[in-house]
């Protein structure tokens, strides 16, 4: 009878080994699978200049990127830091009012690039949110290191979300799987001041 016991226990444990294992495994795949569809995906289509992507929740149009010494509200730019600017027109393609823009583009060529900072041109002031059916021209500003080396053609990549009814977490509605849609290469000009004349 104790052979017994300790063949169950050892047969159970075993199992757990097992299956301990094999999650390990299914694990490792998957990331491999990740990582080699990351390398080897599709090519992200090449866009001209000032042409609109739907990206499903939000139209963009890339228009044109520059260095600046302020902001579009008239601040000066942090000591020790210098301002790349993005002039872009976005459009909230969805039925209600969202701040949700600010993963929509990113840039390819500048590594460790800070979370933008967006405002309305018209308004000269910090951009909340866009109200549906409205075209608005913006402007995206990242502060970045003035010793920072930066590339004569920024690359920028406008990236699109898919709507879903429900998501497969809690069966809330929402945009998911964010997708590149299209690259659009923006020389960098250097401007005296962050808003446009």
């Amino acid at each position: 009878m104790k052979q017994s016991i300790i063949r169950k226990t050892n047969k159970a444990l075993y199992a757990r080994v097992a299956a301990g294992i094999g999650g390990l495994l299914a694990g490792a795949l998957s990331m491999g699978l990740s990582i080699y569809e990351t390398r080897t995906g599709e090519d992200v289509p090449q866009t001209a200049v000032g042409a609109a992507v739907d990206g499903g929740q939000w139209k963009v149009t890339l228009n044109s990127a520059s260095l600046a010494t302020t902001t579009m509200a008239g601040l000066r730019v942090s000591d020790g830091k210098k301002a790349l600017t993005v002039d872009l027109t976005l459009e909230n393609l969805t039925a209600e009012s969202s701040n949700l823009y600010r993963d929509a583009i990113k840039l390819d060529n500048i590594p460790n690039a800070p979370i933008p900072q967006f405002y309305l041109v018209r308004d000269r002031e910090l951009l909340w949110d866009l109200q549906p059916m409205m075209p608005e021209t913006v402007q995206a500003v990242w502060e970045l290191p003035a010793t920072q080396a930066l590339p004569k053609v920024l690359k920028v990549t406008v990236v699109g979300t898919t709507y879903k009814p429900k998501d497969n977490l809690y069966a809330a509605p929402g945009w998911f799987n964010p997708t590149n849609k299209a690259r659009v290469d923006l020389p960098i000009a250097v401007a005296a001041k962050g808003a446009p004349p």
